[in-house]
């Protein structure tokens, strides 16, 4: 992406509703649209500027087209000559890294690689002897071996590796085993030239110092690199220690003074006097003192902290299906038949991505329990339209109104040759069923049908037949998706997958039962089979899918373009809160010029001013009105014993009543008259104070606006709640990137939720190994230190629904169980600090949430059982009329795409629009994405205003 004052350089939005006719003024380069040629000549100085910066050989004073010329040719270049087989082990070496300068990052990259060579990278092998006999070859595979040390600590024998590399110029069979001294690389590939223009193509930083190095992010989903930057590299963490850094060494110096010799032998008595130790003239030494304990300075690692042994264990976890409760509670010793562990992670990633960015899939919100709902709905007569709608609306982004695919290059793999398809494609005017025997004297077609059935045995499925699967592009281009359309779409899209080693093995278990080798399929296949389609199953390919689609240009669109809202929303923020400040100071100075005016404007006769309001005595409940009266409508002290005696007391008590309150409005109006002439000032001061509390809590709400769209806003990731002393992650996906109760114009928003649940997700494989799986002697420490091990802590301190790794998730929906596990937490450790602070800040709104689920979930109980009941008490005799209904009452078939329709006119499921007059809007004007607008034209926000 081009630079401009280093930052992306933004395009304009398209303009929306131009006529037919009129006449337009194109930018080369951009696609930039404009209707004004003054306009258009205005742009395209702009462009001329050599202002503009080549982002990936940092090329600067450039116009916008050169450096978008140089950074295309400096792309195609890094793509076409960096290796492959090096840059998943060079990203994932950088991603984090630390490392300020570029040639520095280069320099150590390029030594810690120049010896290392890997499994399927071309090389050249030199000879012993003679350094002019060279061969080339590949590696097969890689051995390594460790440096080994004395028990004096010289090392006895160096690190060094050993590699089987098959020969190119002879046999097939004949290797050579080669160490890394003999081989070397072309030198006009792995050159630090190369590798910078690679790097910087390939990472990203944010615009602070100390910053680590990021790996863009659809490079780090398509190498499966770690995304979630380590707590000590957060900028925060960076501040604080920098802070503490200031602090220390602008500690003040002690001051000693001098004494002289009798002062130290009278402050020496006196010390050993209030002691009691001898004195130095004695024989009898006294025993030295003991050294004082150091005192620890919490927070620290939290598994360094002694355990309470109280007995108080974390709050029981709960799971998602029963069978997962008696999968963990059980030892895990029995198979899971419904939603397995790890499709629950890839459930929660995809309800939270499709949720978080709803405006770029123009998709209505919906619960995570719908969700689900429709993830497990197999009904082919009556369609769910909220799972037909996620598929179809995630297929719209991987291809254009064209049938392009708009994703990058090396997410996709090639197409195979046409000579390769050829080969695939089955003989149709030949029979179908394999042969026994090949004749003896048996044709060219012939030998051709038996290879195919030959294949055919190897292969796992038949998505290759599925009619219309080989040109998925261009039936998604169109988007013919109704009557089965989009599942012969997405098989299409799975086998073009199966061909990278990447996604073969998931894409090939779906497209077995998509396809399925046994059957024959046809243009109804996938429709019938995917109703049938295990929840397993259908997650994973959404899955694969979404993560696809984030990486589209829509997606990234959306990002920046929510970046830039955040930017707009902080400085908004910024404002406001120097409005509230200087508000502030205006109420203390009018506040003073009351307190100045207050002795001459208070009523004579009375020391200060008579309060409207009860008094209340010593803090308790009873109150005394003012001046002694009682209400009009209030009792006397002897309570009444019926309506006889309210017809003579009560009538006479009114009438007294009535003359007490007329005379205080005539003391009220005579002291009106005799008011200071400084009145009229002193009610403007009044007023003036009024009107600025009013300001001031006017300021306040905005603020807590801007605050809102920060946080709606903020959809670069999923942001954590913190982790336990056993590195557990909490996570609440309502925190950030979508409102807390779905969006308020969806079909569902009277649901009051979205999720309602903390997750937790058991503790990372990387986490394990250091802090839960030590060495066995680091165990052996742990256990003379606390008399148990880390396994054994956990085990006592978690309970029964410990989880073992990060595909397994539990949660809490329950405000008793959120207060017990904030209990449990101790904030003398530095994960859990960190996460209780997170949990008391969030806890009122959390709660909130949970207790709408809750009620929800009770109402519909409540529901069911009515329903239930009512249709007990009917017997119908046709089956097909009792399955409708019983569909009907499933919640997920509730949901509708109101968004879709609101703003495309039709359903993404549908083929055919229903509505041509149907005026489109932009979901996003900043960068082309439909967004809804209110009357004033303006785009709307997620709260709908």
């Amino acid at each position: 992406m081009v630079l401009f004052k280093r930052k992306p350089f933004s395009l304009l939005p398209p303009l929306p509703h131009i006529p037919d006719d009129a006449e337009v003024f194109v930018m080369r380069g951009t696609g930039e649209i404009f209707v004004n040629y003054e306009r258009y000549l205005r742009r395209l100085d702009y462009l001329m500027q050599k202002k503009f910066v080549d982002a990936v050989n940092g090329k600067s004073g450039l116009t916008y087209f050169d450096a978008l010329e140089s950074e295309n040719k400096s792309t195609t270049a890094i793509e076409n000559v960096f290796p492959e087989v090096l840059r998943d082990p060079i990203l994932r070496k950088v991603q984090f890294s630390t490392i300020s300068r570029i040639d520095d990052l280069v320099n150590a990259v390029y030594d810690e690689f120049k010896r290392d060579f890997f499994p399927g990278e071309d090389i050249i092998i030199l000879g012993a002897g003679d350094v002019s006999e060279q061969w080339e070859g590949t590696i097969r595979e890689k051995a390594k071996f460790p440096m080994i040390r004395g028990p004096n600590g010289e090392i006895q024998r160096a690190a060094f590796a050993r590699y089987f590399v098959r020969m190119h110029d002879s046999s097939p069979d004949e290797e050579a085993l080669v160490d890394d001294k003999h081989l070397r690389r072309d030198r006009k590939v792995f050159t630090k030239q190369n590798l910078r223009a690679f790097l910087k193509h390939s990472l990203q930083r944010e615009a602070w110092i100390g910053a680590p190095w990021l790996v863009k992010e659809h490079l780090a989903i398509q190498y499966r690199l770690p995304m979630e930057i380590p707590a000590h590299l957060l900028q925060d963490a960076k501040l604080l220690a920098s802070k503490q850094q200031m602090l220390q060494t602008k500690q003040p110096r002690k001051r000693t003074k001098n004494f002289s010799q009798d002062e130290l032998k009278r402050i020496q008595a006196e010390e050993m006097q209030r002691t009691g130790a001898q004195s130095p003239g004695t024989t009898v030494q006294a025993e030295p003192s003991q050294p004082a304990a150091p005192v620890i300075k919490y927070p620290i690692e939290d598994l360094d902290i002694a355990p309470n042994r109280n007995g108080v264990v974390r709050p029981a976890l709960e799971f998602f299906t029963d069978e997962m409760a008696a999968y963990v509670r059980n030892g895990r010793n029995q198979p899971l038949n419904d939603i397995t562990m790890e499709s629950m992670g890839m459930l929660l990633e995809v309800w939270n991505t499709l949720n978080v960015q709803c405006e770029v899939y123009v998709l209505d919100s919906f619960t995570f329990d719908d969700f689900c709902d429709a993830m497990r709905y197999k009904s082919r007569d009556v369609p769910c339209e909220l799972l037909e709608e996620m598929y179809c609306a995630v297929l719209k982004l991987l291809v254009d109104d064209e049938g392009d695919v708009t994703l990058a290059k090396n997410i996709l793999p090639e197409k195979p040759d046409a000579d390769d398809s050829s080969d695939e494609q089955p003989d149709e005017s030949g029979a179908s069923t394999p042969l026994p025997e090949v004749p003896a004297r048996s044709t060219r077609s012939r030998l051709s049908q038996v290879e195919t059935v030959a294949d055919m045995v190897e292969r796992a499925h038949r998505a290759i037949e599925v009619p219309g699967a080989q040109d998925w592009e261009a039936r998604a281009g169109a988007r013919d998706f109704s009557n089965g359309g989009w599942q012969i779409v997405l098989i299409g899209l799975l086998h073009r997958l199966s061909l990278s080693p990447i996604w073969k093995e998931r894409a090939d278990k779906i497209l077995a039962w998509l396809a399925p080798i046994e059957t024959i399929p046809d243009s109804q296949t996938p429709r019938i089979r995917f109703a049938t389609m295990d929840i397993n199953l259908r997650i994973l390919a959404l899955q694969m899918i979404t993560m696809l689609s984030i990486s589209s240009p829509a997606i990234k669109n959306f990002l920046e373009t929510s970046s830039e809202d955040m930017t707009g929303e902080r400085k908004k923020k910024i404002e406001l809160q120097k409005k509230k400040r200087q508000l502030a100071e205006e109420l203390q100075i009018k506040d003073r010029e009351r307190k100045i005016l207050l002795p001459d404007n208070m009523l004579p006769d009375s020391p200060e001013q008579v309060s409207v309001e009860p008094v209340s005595i010593n803090g308790d409940d009873d109150t005394i009105e003012v001046n002694g009266m009682m209400s009009s409508d209030g009792d006397d002290d002897e309570p009444s014993t019926g309506r006889s005696l309210r017809r003579g007391n009560d009538r006479k008590r009114k009438r007294e009543e009535e003359a007490i309150r007329v005379a205080e409005e005539k003391k009220k109006a005579e002291l009106a008259k005799q008011q200071p002439k400084q009145s009229k000032e002193f009610r403007k001061v009044l007023a003036d104070i009024e009107e600025l509390k009013k300001n001031i809590h006017t300021t306040e709400s905005d603020i807590q606006d801007c605050d809102r769209n920060l946080r709606e806003a903020n959809v670069q990731r999923t942001k954590v709640l913190g982790r336990d002393r056993f590195c557990n992650r909490y996570y609440w996906f309502e925190r950030n990137g979508q409102p807390f109760g779905g969006l308020p114009r969806s079909s569902t928003s009277h649901y009051g939720y979205a999720n309602g649940r903390i997750w937790v997700q058991g503790p990372d494989e990387l986490e394990r190994s250091g802090l839960i799986d030590r060495t066995p002697e680091d165990q052996e420490e742990y256990q003379r230190q606390f008399n148990l091990t880390v396994p054994e802590r956990r085990a006592l301190e978690e309970g029964s629904t410990m989880l073992q790794s990060a595909h397994e998730w539990g949660y809490y929906d329950d405000p008793v169980l959120l207060d017990n596990l904030i209990g449990w937490l101790d904030d003398r450790g530095e994960r859990e600090k960190r996460l209780r602070k997170e949990l008391l800040e969030w806890r009122d709104t959390i709660v909130q949430y949970m207790e709408a689920h809750k009620s929800f979930k009770d109402e519909e109980a409540a529901r069911r059982m009515e329903v239930d009941e009512e249709h007990a008490t009917r017997i119908s005799t046709r089956h097909r009329a009792h399955e409708g209904q019983s569909a009907s009452r499933q919640r997920c078939l509730k949901w509708t795409n109101g968004l879709a329709m609101e703003y495309l006119g039709h359903l993404h499921s549908e083929s055919v629009v229903r509505s041509k007059s149907k005026r489109k809007v932009a979901l996003h004007p900043a960068k082309g994405i439909a967004v809804p607008v209110n009357r004033h034209g303006k785009p709307v926000t997620r709260q709908g205003v």
